[in-house]
């Protein structure tokens, strides 16, 4: 027997695209791509706004200038952060990403003594991949090490990185950060390789660093890459887990305003 679905208020639901619009943008936008990017008329979505602006959840600083969130939105987006808890609330995510992969799945933070592990969850196989929590990793050593290390002031992260040259050190990190992951290669053990990637804040700051451990058979290719649908499947995860902190990736609206501001 289906379960009738409850009833709603569709002018409500229908405004809120506008709301969903401005968020996904990442900044201000004029009513015409505001209205664009929400897929109704402009003079439609300007209704919607008016009112949304006496409520606080829009703001319009310059008359017929371009609409933000307002006040209201913003109080609401703080209240709920502070009662978010990112580790429970990635941790719930571990066991049915591990069931997914096939493989040894965790969750690492920095801590006082460098990069620290908080969760870990095993798929159902015979041999299990040794993780233990509370276990303190190796920065340049461990895929979540420089993750965690990629967006970290260079004074934090050179007391654990043995490496005597700091801009080969750096250029690594630069290259993690930029691509969005980091591959460990039997530094941990031999025969064993982790990918990691990051669980950002509401800030786009690093959070938690998500990681799977697996035989390098599951995990490298022979061109030495991670595996593209292991890698996509732990992204996904991640990402789950960012929006859930607030995280909200730039929209290509937004992306394209940043670059032509930018100039040539």
């Amino acid at each position: 027997m289906n379960t009738p679905r409850a009833r709603g208020i569709q002018s409500i639901e229908v405004g809120g695209t506008l709301l969903r619009a401005l968020m996904a943008a990442g900044g201000h936008l004029p009513l015409k791509d505001l209205a664009q990017a929400a897929g109704m008329p402009a003079a439609k979505a300007h209704a919607y706004l008016v009112s949304f602006c006496r409520l606080g959840l829009i703001e319009q600083p310059l008359e017929g200038g371009p609409y933000g969130l307002g006040p209201l939105a913003r109080e609401l987006g703080l209240i709920s952060l502070q009662q978010q808890d990112p580790v429970r609330l990635s941790s719930e995510r571990l066991e049915p990403l591990a069931l997914e992969l096939g493989m040894t799945v965790g969750l690492a933070v920095w801590g006082n003594q460098g990069p620290t592990v908080l969760r870990v969850a095993h798929p159902p196989a015979p041999v299990h991949i040794h993780l233990r929590h509370g276990s303190v990793l190796s920065v340049p050593g461990s895929a979540s090490g420089q993750m965690l290390a990629a967006d970290r002031p260079w004074a934090e992260v050179a007391p654990f990185w043995p490496s005597p040259s700091e801009a080969t050190a750096r250029q690594q990190l630069h290259t993690v950060q930029a691509r969005g992951w980091a591959l460990s290669d039997e530094s941990l053990a031999p025969g064993v390789a982790a990918v990691a990637v990051p669980v950002l804040n509401a800030a786009g700051r690093i959070e938690l660093s998500l990681v799977a451990l697996a035989p390098r058979s599951q995990w490298v290719g022979e061109d030495g890459s991670p595996n593209t649908l292991a890698l996509q499947i732990l992204q996904r995860a991640a990402q789950g887990c960012s929006a859930q902190l607030g995280y909200s990736a730039p929209s290509s609206i937004s992306r394209s305003r940043a670059a032509s501001s930018a100039g040539p």
